[in-house]
Parts: structure tokens; sequence; C-alpha cells
């Protein structure tokens, strides 16, 4: 293994003006993922937070007519208007409703509803002309609807794997992936694995000669060992370079949501990127070139 280490570090080398651009193309697009996709995972966890503060135990969760919005700044829920005048008597009278509890803090300005039977509770709230929904997309009522009640209990997948305030959180995260930042991201990403991919098959194509030399003395395994191992020490490298600058910039321009858990989540994402990469740049062009016979590699070597 060593011996192939030493031939991998020669051939960039060799070869320094394209390596140096292949790992820097795709440091970059690496970097712009972990940049973006921390931000996305920190705006999750408070969020996500700050929600379940505002919705505590309720079965139902009242919220005026313009709906709310997460302030990522103080972590809180803020409510966009007011609840009407009286509604909380109204909702306290409604078949069902064990308790309703103004909201403070996070969430202020809005209810939390208790009820023995949050079905019936919803039905007679949208008899009374309230816009009752499970759905945590819906941001707002209906035209005319004094208020918005979502129905917790209603609101888990069949699984119970998430959450109401996972779920709404969800949406808030959607507007920053469909961002023009979570677009240069994922743009950045494609021109960084295309890049890649690219100097990768043009290295192999410019290495006929090499390969069938080698293949001619009965190594064509070593060969794509060689290539293999040449090809994922660069990706590992690039990968590495962009995790430390998406993460370094993460750091330094947003240190109050910085956390080494949502960079790690963010690392996790763009390793899935490393054996695929891999595979389309190096193992199966690499492979097809050696099913060649060494003098047909020869013969059409540059």
């Amino acid at each position: 293994m060593s011996k192939l280490l030493k031939l991998a570090v020669a051939s960039w080398r060799r070869q320094k003006l394209r390596t140096a651009m292949t790992v820097g193309s795709l440091a970059l697009s690496v970097g712009a993922v972990v940049f973006v996709y921390s931000l996305s995972v920190a705006f999750e966890s408070s969020g996500s937070q700050a929600i379940e503060q505002a919705i505590g135990k309720a079965d139902i969760w009242v919220v005026p007519a313009k709906g709310v919005e997460v302030n990522r700044k103080d972590e809180r829920i803020d409510a966009l208007g007011k609840l009407p005048s009286g509604i909380e008597g109204e909702i306290d009278g409604l078949p069902g409703v064990t308790g309703v509890t103004t909201v403070t803090g996070s969430g202020e300005g809005t209810l939390q509803v208790s009820s023995s039977d949050p079905k019936a509770t919803a039905a007679a709230m949208k008899q009374s002309g309230l816009t009752v929904t499970s759905d945590p997309g819906r941001t707002i009522a209906t035209a005319g609807a004094p208020a918005l009640a979502y129905l917790i209990t209603a609101s888990s997948d069949r699984f119970g794997a998430y959450s109401f305030a996972q779920q709404f959180e969800a949406v808030q995260v959607n507007e920053v992936a469909s961002s023009v930042l979570g677009v240069v991201g994922r743009v950045t990403l494609a021109l960084g694995f295309l890049a890649v991919l690219t100097s990768l098959l043009i290295s192999i194509d410019e290495r006929r000669r090499e390969f069938g030399i080698l293949a001619a003395v009965g190594i064509t395994d070593d060969v794509l060992y060689l290539f293999l191992v040449e090809s994922g020490l660069l990706i590992a490298l690039g990968l590495v370079v962009g995790v430390i600058f998406g993460g370094g910039m993460f750091a330094l321009l947003l240190p109050s949501i910085f956390a080494l858990g949502t960079v790690g989540k963010a690392v996790a994402l763009v390793s899935v990127y490393f054996p695929i990469m891999l595979i389309l740049g190096a193992l199966i062009p690499a492979w097809r070139l050696l099913q060649k016979s060494p003098l047909e590699l020869l013969r059409s070597s540059p």
C-alpha cells in the first residue's frame, strides 16, 4: 500500500496544476454546501425549540389569522397580528375543551387549547368560523376567518416519527433551502462534481500509453488499484479542505449559531458523494480502459 501512495503522490507532482484545480474546485463546492446546510440545520434547531415552547402540551394551537413567524435572532415565535377579543372565552365553551392558556414568551399572542376530544373541538371551531388544519404547511387562515387553529394531535405522520414542531420548522427551513443561497450551494456542488469527473477522465485518457505498457507486462490489477488510490486520495483531500473551509466560514460569519453538531450533519451529507465520485470518475472508466488489449491501448495513446 505504501508503494501505491508513493506512486500516487509522484503522479500529483507531475500534474501539479490539474491536481490543484481539481482539489480547489471540489473544496469550493463542498465548502458552499457545508455552509448552506449547516445554516439550515442551525435554523431548524433553534426554530423547533421556540415552536415547542409556544405549543407546550396543547392539543390545538390557535394563532392569529396572519399566522406566526420564527424570530431567529431572539429564538422565539412572534404572532403576526392579534387574536379577536373574547375568542378565549368562546373557545373555552366549545365541546371537549378542558383548558385554554394564553401563551407568554415564545408564541405570545397565541392560545394553547387542551381538549378531551380534539377532533370534536376542531369541528366546533370550524363551525364557529375558524380555519382549522393539521397541515404545518398552512401559514395563514382563509379569507374572513378570525384565527387559524392547528390540530396538533393529528399532525404526526403515521409512524409518529416527527412532531408538529419539527414539521412546522421544516416549512421554515425550506425557505432557506429554496433561497438564492441554497441554489448557489447546489449549483456549486454540481459544478465541482463535474470538474472532478472531467479531471479524472482526462487523466485516464492521457495515461493510455502508461496503462498499456503496464498491462503488457501483466500487472493490470495493480494499475487499477493505483488509479483508485490516486483518485480516492485526491477526492478525499478536496472533501477535507472543503469541510474545513465551509465550517470555518460558518464559524467566522455566524458565531452565535455555530455548533460542531450542525457542521457534522453537513459533513455526513457531502460524504455521500465520495463513493459516487470514486466509482463514476475512477473505477468504471479505468476498468473499461483496461479491458482493451495492451496493443490497442498503445496504438490509441496520444
